[in-house]
């Protein structure tokens, strides 16, 4: 606290005492950090120790987007078939803690969508071209926790069932062996292991940043 307290001490002053308290703080990645966490959603695990399937997702920022997207030189494009929709979300805690410091605090998670493509040009649709985005197949799940992962991050995949079969959705999933993911994510991840190259509406909104702290000082 940075005032003794009275006997006479309102709510009100009590509130504003503790946000004068976090003002008070260095401004260092520590304290940012533990602000962020305070309020950000993390990953929940089951008692094998796997990670459960990510929910509320939706309402996160969505940081990237693509279609398509292939790691191979032998993959062909199908004009018919442009490939998959990815959509990369991340806590919007995470993602004002990397637009502040560059770096991407503990417990982060992002997860990408899978969505078929389908063409746009549907009986009765106005539109006469182009694909829209199926609903989600599956998702790809990346967490940061230096604490239960070794090698800081971990990854993940949960598979949705498909709607003629109907079977349960599996709701927790082990991670990927190093070799699977994480190897690559070192290799080729802009930044922490992280494809941040992709995230334009990321690494735009970290750009802004730091060009109105340039423009102050």
């Amino acid at each position: 606290m940075l005032f003794p307290f009275s006997k006479l001490v309102t709510t009100a002053t009590l509130a504003l005492s503790a946000i004068l308290g976090f003002l008070w703080q260095d401004g260092t990645t520590e304290s940012i950090e533990t602000s962020a966490r305070n309020r950000m959603q993390e990953p929940s695990y089951d008692q094998e120790g796997r990670l459960l399937r990510p929910t509320g997702y939706e309402k996160w920022v969505v940081v990237g987007t693509s279609i398509g997207l292939g790691y191979s030189d032998g993959d062909k494009n199908d004009p018919k078939n442009p490939g998959t929709f990815h959509n990369v979300y991340l806590q919007p805690e995470a993602f004002d803690h990397y637009v502040q410091t560059g770096e991407f605090p503990e417990q982060t998670v992002f997860i990408v969508t899978n969505n078929k493509s389908r063409p746009a040009n549907t009986k009765g649709a106005v539109s006469r071209k182009g694909f829209v985005a199926s609903p989600t197949s599956g998702l790809e799940v990346a967490v940061k926790d230096t604490k239960r992962f070794p090698d800081g991050w971990a990854y993940f995949m949960f598979h949705d069932a498909p709607e003629k079969a109907k079977p349960e959705t599996v709701h927790a999933e082990r991670a990927f062996d190093q070799k699977d993911c994480f190897d690559c994510h070192a290799e080729h991840g802009a930044v922490d292991n992280v494809f941040t190259q992709y995230y334009s509406v990321l690494t735009d909104a970290r750009e802004k940043h730091l060009d109105a702290n340039k423009a102050d000082q």
